[in-house]
């Protein structure tokens, strides 16, 4: 099964950009390939003028990731795990680092608790911390505010968007189609093709819809392609010819 095929783009501004499609589409497997953990069997991509799989340590300093699933230590404190991953990146300064990231994401009244006492929401919190630690110039962000509140999904995508205006390329995958108006540029995705690469507002404007969720049905009667059941997503990664500049 092919993940993904003739995915081809690039984006050289700090923005937000959103990977959008549902369950299966290839958004996980996108974001393997830009981070060099997964190997197109055509194409290549960068982040910034770095081969994905050529990564060096100085490369890998410059970039944040949030996996989809839970990667935090259990055993230890929120403040252990940030301070772990600062660590990890060589941050400077790091104590200063560490409690700036806490600050952040409001878990700094958390901070000697471990992961294993926390909600779901305050684990994802921690995360996204151990991401920002070290201000990466480029952040990858694997569907962030799955499972979260309303209250902390806002909160969640008032900071990517600080990120951004501090100069960062904040990319950011989901399947809420509703929250990717935050989004300066929306990538949807679809069985592991581009159906459409542009802004929000175009979207609305060139589908005549009042909601991204309609708009991205509208693009698929255009394809002829409406949705099925979910499929889970597979690593494998095919044709994938873009680049993905910062």
């Amino acid at each position: 099964m092919t993940a993904l095929d003739g995915v081809d783009l690039a984006v050289e501004e700090p923005e937000i950009v959103g990977v959008a499609g549902p369950n299966g589409s290839g958004k996980t497997t996108l974001i393997h390939c830009l981070l060099g953990l997964e190997t197109p069997t055509a194409g290549e991509t960068r982040v910034g003028d770095t081969p994905s799989r050529a990564f060096r340590a100085a490369d890998r300093e410059r970039i944040g990731y949030m996996p989809q699933n839970t990667a935090v230590y259990d055993d230890l404190t929120v403040r252990e795990n940030v301070a772990f991953f600062a660590r990890l990146y060589g941050t400077d300064d790091r104590a200063t680092a560490v409690e700036d990231a806490l600050e952040t994401v409001d878990l700094a009244d958390r901070a000697g608790a471990r992961i294993d006492e926390l909600s779901g929401g305050m684990v994802r919190r921690t995360s996204l911390a151990c991401a920002i630690v070290h201000d990466p110039d480029v952040l990858f962000l694997d569907e962030p505010t799955v499972g979260l509140d309303p209250q902390l999904r806002a909160s969640m995508w008032r900071e990517f968007r600080t990120r951004r205006d501090d100069g960062a390329l904040v990319v950011v995958s989901t399947h809420y189609l509703g929250e990717v108006t935050n989004c300066d540029r929306v990538l949807f995705l679809r069985a592991g093709r581009v159906l459409a690469f542009d802004t929000p507002d175009a979207f609305l404007a060139s589908t005549g819809t009042d909601d991204m969720e309609a708009a991205f049905l509208a693009l698929l009667d255009e394809h002829g392609d409406r949705p099925g059941p979910a499929e889970a997503d597979t690593p494998v990664a095919e044709g994938l010819p873009g680049e993905e500049k910062r």
